[in-house]
């Protein structure tokens, strides 16, 4: 039975991935924030542990251990346009979704199997080479960050495969109604390149089909 430790699993993506990776067999736990969150997560097979992202003592005490997987689901919304946001915002946008998921990555690397695969929620939004709109330019500039560190990083994670993911435009709390994709269809997707690249060592930037992006 694969062993798999979502972060950020407590509604939307991480929640509906931890239900799909346990239909499928995997022993899953899923980092929620509040007590509140654990119930839903439970329903749907999991196991849960109270963390947060940005707060390195909570990742640190996770009782985890021999995962195959580590996926790190953690992000938020831009708070307001580019020409409002102040500082001290900007900062938790960045450190939430950027610098924190990498730091609690390599914070757990020894709870991952050698052969184990790094994963993390990124979005086609942090795209350099994709980007033609000038929508969220904080949250596209805060998940092209994301991406820069991954890649900077990549050596640190060894033989290991590092996916990072656009899971598509989800109908989620952050992605809004009318969305393209339910987040059934984007989590079975996710779960499918997950099971289909564990043994593929490299770092690739994929949307939820397997399709390779451009950074």
């Amino acid at each position: 039975m694969p062993n798999a430790l979502i972060l950020g699993a407590s509604r939307g993506l991480g929640l509906g991935l931890a239900g799909e990776l346990t239909r499928r067999g995997w022993q899953v736990t899923g980092t929620v924030r509040r007590e509140a969150d654990r119930a839903a997560l439970e329903a749907a097979g999991a196991s849960t542990a109270l963390a947060d992202i940005t707060d390195p003592k909570s990742i640190a005490a996770l009782d985890v251990r021999d995962l195959d997987l580590l996926f790190v689901n953690a992000g938020i919304s831009e708070p307001d346009g580019f020409e409002t946001i102040g500082l001290e915002a900007i900062g938790h946008l960045f450190m939430t979704n950027a610098v924190a998921p990498v730091r609690a990555a390599l914070a757990l690397l020894d709870r991952v199997k050698p052969d184990g695969m790094v994963a993390f929620m990124s979005s086609r939004m942090g795209s350099v080479s994709l980007t033609a709109q000038d929508n969220k330019a904080m949250y596209r500039a805060s998940k092209a960050a994301l991406n820069s560190l991954t890649r900077a990083k990549v050596a640190s994670f060894g033989n290991r495969p590092v996916l990072s993911f656009h899971p598509g435009w989800v109908e989620t709390d952050m992605g809004g109604k009318g969305a393209d994709l339910d987040v059934a269809t984007s989590v079975t997707g996710i779960a499918d390149v997950i099971e289909e690249r564990r043994q593929i060592p490299g770092s690739a930037f994929l949307d939820y089909s397997g399709a390779v992006l451009a950074w």
